[in-house]
């Protein structure tokens, strides 16, 4: 079986040695439950069919990248 290091915040790494010590095992066999109870296909849908019912719930103007005041003179040379 392969080895893996693993790095996690001190107090992770106390819940992790608590959990094992509760359970009477290892970490690394908390660590692989942990995961094998994970799904492991993504989200259905892309972003858009996920974010969808988002869309148009706040006002605004239509095209945030379109702010010609602000983008005036960008990309040009400050030297004459």
């Amino acid at each position: 079986m392969p080895t893996v290091t693993v790095k996690m915040p001190k107090g992770l790494h106390a819940r992790l040695e608590a959990e094992a010590r509760r359970r009477r095992t290892t970490k690394s066999a908390v660590l692989r439950e942990a995961f094998a109870q994970r799904p492991t296909t993504a989200p259905a849908g892309s972003l858009y069919e996920r974010a969808r019912h988002l869309i148009g719930s706040i006002a605004g103007p239509g095209d945030l990248s379109a702010r010609s005041k602000t983008l005036e003179g960008y990309g040009q040379s400050r030297r004459p």
